[in-house]
């Protein structure tokens, strides 16, 4: 969360930055999310990885954040999802997710990316990162014996490998019907040119100039 003061009447605007995944890293996952009662699995277009939560900010901040963004500098590097788990415990699980195969360079990535959102005064979550994907959340009553069922059914899952070259800031609107998240800007690893830019939707002020001014470092 911002810890700045919004000036009256600033819309806000809720984010935070992930890596999007590859449409073969989504259908290896989707055909994990089956066999379970009590749970609302995730849509594809919500399968991601989370980097770092930002939370809701003054829509004018939005742009400081694309900004100090496009000054984290990293290289390409491969990653694949691998096993599931849970958050909770077997009686009470709260979380569904699948885990990340030698997250080294994912996780220096992300020590960069909330330095940096630091140095702007984002209030960090302080906890100790732990990179997954989201499957599904425990929403009814799930029988114990068929979660446990379902993770040693899944355990040895391992996806297609894929080739992180840009990681992405969202931003996140809730619905009835879950959240829908927009991707406002993209931020390519050192080497990688025309990378594309998502135009934003919701207009945030002059977003593009970070990544323009990331390209030509």
């Amino acid at each position: 969360m911002y810890t700045g003061l919004a000036k009256a009447g600033c819309a806000m605007i809720r984010l935070f930055v992930g890596l999007e995944l590859a449409e073969e890293q989504k259908t290896d996952l989707l055909a994990l999310m089956h066999g379970l009662n009590g749970v609302k699995w995730q849509r594809d277009d919500q399968l991601h990885l989370t980097l770092s939560f930002i939370g809701e900010v003054p829509r004018n901040i939005a742009r400081d954040i694309a900004d100090c963004l496009s000054l984290v500098h990293f290289t390409p590097f491969d990653l694949s999802l691998k096993s599931v788990g849970l958050f909770g415990t077997f009686d009470k699980p709260r979380l569904l997710w699948a885990g990340v195969e030698g997250a080294d360079a994912l996780c220096h990535l992300q020590e960069k990316i909330e330095h940096a959102l630091i140095g702007l005064g984002i209030d960090i979550d302080g906890r100790k990162y732990k990179p997954h994907i989201t499957l599904a959340r425990v929403r009814g009553r799930s029988r114990p014996f068929e979660v446990e069922q379902w993770l040693a059914a899944n355990d040895s899952f391992l996806s297609a490998i894929m080739r992180v070259e840009h990681f992405t800031l969202f931003s996140s609107q809730l619905s009835h019907n879950g959240s829908y998240y927009h991707a406002e800007a993209q931020f390519p690893a050192e080497g990688i040119l025309d990378p594309e830019f998502v135009e934003s939707a919701l207009d945030l002020p002059d977003i593009g100039a970070a990544e323009k001014m990331h390209m030509h470092k």
